[in-house]
């Protein structure tokens, strides 16, 4: 399947990735699949198509659900890695 009609796809159901960052002390991720790894200064989440890691100090994860996690602390880095 052609990478553009994927993505039409899924935004058609609602797959894809959102991110609302709200200044440096809240991430909010919606589509969330799985989290990877949780501690204090790094939390690595897991999308349908991206691999997501947030630096920062003090993290915590709050109102994870089927479908999105809310990350708060101080945040100093946010990597988004594509997944193959």
């Amino acid at each position: 399947m052609g990478k553009s009609l994927k993505k039409t796809i899924q935004g058609w159901v609602y797959l894809d990735t959102y991110l609302h960052l709200h200044g440096n002390e809240q991430l909010k991720l919606e589509n969330c699949r799985k989290i990877l790894e949780y501690n204090d200064i790094l939390v690595r989440l897991q999308t349908l198509d991206m691999i997501i890691e947030i630096w920062g100090t003090g993290l915590r994860v709050f109102d994870y659900n089927d479908s999105s996690v809310i990350v708060t602390g101080k945040i100093s880095a946010v990597h988004l890695t594509e997944k193959r």
